[in-house]
């Protein structure tokens, strides 16, 4: 099952991207807060959870209850680096009991207006173009059922 939350568009790409690869259920969980819905969710195959990354961390409603199967990989959409987002990812999960596959990193535009400028619109669409090559693997990777390499930590992270 892929869960998505997206506020400008660029997880719900890079989550239907991955729908086409692994051919997958999808949630979008913007419709489901919308709809006051708070259930837990259930899912026979592995979770995924496309999502920008807030200060390196997930939107708090990615933390819902998730039953059945017990493996989970993220997908981090980020303007430049997710920065240490898979140490807190794996603390959380651990603290859930499920089985941490591991985080990818999806370079798309740049849309936290509040501390960085915006791409043009052309720079933005060859922002894009860069991305396939990252969403294609990482969607490979999930339908083999393989984990993401964990990216290595910079001092800076």
């Amino acid at each position: 099952m892929i869960l998505y939350f997206s506020g400008t568009g660029n997880s719900e790409y890079t989550a239907k991207r991955i729908r086409e690869e692994t051919d997958d259920n999808i949630m979008n969980l913007g419709e489901k807060i919308r709809s006051r819905d708070f259930s837990s969710i259930h899912s026979d195959t592995p979770w995924v959870v496309a999502a920008p990354t807030y200060a390196w961390r997930i939107p708090r409603i990615l933390q819902e209850e998730l039953t059945g199967n017990r493996t989970i990989y993220f997908v981090m959409t980020c303007g430049g680096n997710i920065g240490n987002a898979g140490r807190y990812l794996k603390k959380l999960t651990d603290a859930k009991g499920i089985n941490y596959a591991g985080c990818a990193q999806i370079i798309m535009p740049e849309n936290y207006i509040a501390m960085f400028a915006t791409p043009t619109q052309e720079e933005a669409a060859g922002i894009i173009r860069g991305s396939l090559r990252a969403i294609d693997e990482a969607a490979r990777q999930i339908k083999d059922s393989r984990p993401f390499p964990q990216l290595p930590i910079t001092r800076k992270d």
